[in-house]
């Protein structure tokens, strides 16, 4: 009976304790994407995401982020950019609906910000990426969270049949995070 006492306390000592949800304020946050099209700059915006967020800066283990979104979502406000985004060559919308981004590990940096690794799937394809983000005051609510991060779209075979050299559209991609939450309720 001991062993069994001890056994729990022990599970429940060395058990991450999860850290503190918060719920996201859609219509006040946006994720954002932005390249460059023979030449000219581009922008767009994810329309519909879902996040997790349960964070805590005194239990980093305990804390993680996750979050889905609609890539036939993309918007950019130009009517061949999004006629194109959904197709087989670029989101494949058809077969691969949803984009995954799940962490890690989140660690404090020395500057205050904090640093998230984790991994992003487009298209089926599981890459790992890191990015360091920023918040404001978590104890004067809503939390602003601000990232911005760049992925080689290649690697994740967005647009690679037809542009597989990046002569038009840039390998790089810029993302852009701007979240408002409050703790959850």
């Amino acid at each position: 009976m001991r062993k069994i006492i001890l056994t729990f306390c022990l599970l429940a000592l060395c058990s991450p304790v999860l850290a503190k949800p918060y719920a996201v304020d859609y219509a006040n946050s946006k994720i954002t994407f932005a390249g460059q099209h023979a030449g000219k700059n581009f922008s767009g915006e994810f329309k519909s995401w879902q996040a997790a967020i349960d964070f805590d800066p005194f239990n980093l283990p305990g804390s993680k982020i996750s979050a889905s979104f609609d890539l036939a979502s993309a918007k950019t406000g130009d009517a061949m950019y999004d006629g194109t985004l959904p197709s087989a060559d670029w989101f494949d919308v058809k077969n691969t609906p949803r984009g995954e981004f799940v962490t890690g590990t989140i660690r404090a940096n020395p500057d205050g910000s904090y640093t998230a690794s984790g991994n992003l799937t487009l298209r089926g394809i599981t890459k790992p990426v890191e990015f360091t983000f920023a918040l404001s005051d978590l104890n004067a609510p809503p939390v602003r969270v601000t990232a911005q991060f760049p992925i080689d779209r290649l690697a994740y075979a967005i647009g690679q049949k037809s542009d597989a050299a990046a002569e038009w559209v840039s390998k790089t991609i810029t993302i852009d995070l701007q979240l408002s939450a409050r703790p959850a309720p």
